[in-house]
């Protein structure tokens, strides 16, 4: 999809308000596919020389399988940006996107902010899901891990240099 910017370039250097929904394929990220509902995004532009900035918010939803049982799950996906475009720009050296004409392309930018804030693994968070056991050790008001009883087979390889940092030094 693009973005008709040429309002910008009759008034350099004033805001216009804009609002585009669009598509993103599904995408394959590390041998699972993750799929986007319909993408939002609302905010500003404005030009000044060659330069067109984007500053707004993208929203919508990424699915996926959950990690641990394989169920469908989903994470809600809400990114401030502020985002520049330039005609000479080089995607894959600068930190900015390109443009031709009086239209700017959402496709790619839409597409590089939703993956670059996906969960590092998706998981459902239903009570009978193994991996909400581990979701619930999380104590969100003291903001620390609750202490879980620890079992028998539990491998700890470092415990034995807890015992020597809690030894006083020798005194010389």
């Amino acid at each position: 999809m693009e973005l008709d910017v040429s309002q910008g370039f009759l008034h350099p250097a004033t805001a216009f308000p804009f609002e585009a929904s669009l598509t993103l394929e599904a995408q394959d990220v590390g041998g699972e596919t993750v799929t986007f509902d319909p993408v939002t995004l609302e905010g500003t532009y404005f030009v000044a020389d060659d330069t067109v900035r984007l500053e707004g918010r993208l929203t919508t939803t990424a699915r996926a399988v959950c990690a641990v049982c394989l169920a469908p799950a989903e994470k809600a996906v809400g990114i401030d940006f502020d985002e520049t475009f330039r005609k000479d720009a080089n995607e894959t050296e600068d930190e900015c996107f390109r443009y031709e004409g009086k239209s700017v392309p959402l496709d790619h930018m839409a597409l590089t902010l939703a993956m670059l804030n996906l969960p590092m693994r998706f998981v459902c968070g239903r009570p009978d899901c193994h991996a909400a056991a581990e979701l619930k050790a999380w104590n969100e008001e003291g903001k620390v891990w609750k202490e879980e009883p620890e079992s028998e087979g539990t491998y700890r390889p470092f415990e034995g240099l807890d015992v020597l940092m809690k030894k006083e030094p020798p005194e010389q």
